[in-house]
């Protein structure tokens, strides 16, 4: 499997689908773990590509990190 690829798993007995956006090694495990973005067919949109900027998953993570005083 590689980034970028459609998966599925089933969440509460329902498969959902994800994108894979990258992954990392579990440090104490060693396992390879996939970081995953749910498709939610409700929250698909459409936009101009002129429209888009990149960002990296670096910081798509920083901007959903809770936040720890």
């Amino acid at each position: 499997m590689k980034i970028g690829d459609i998966v599925t798993r089933k969440i509460y007995g329902e498969d959902m689908q994800f994108c894979i956006i990258g992954f990392y090694t579990n440090q104490a495990t060693g396992e390879r773990v996939a970081i995953l973005a749910i498709l939610d067919p409700s929250l698909i949109v459409e936009a101009s590509v002129q429209d888009l900027a990149p960002i990296s998953a670096r910081h798509l993570f920083a901007l959903t990190a809770p936040f720890v005083h």
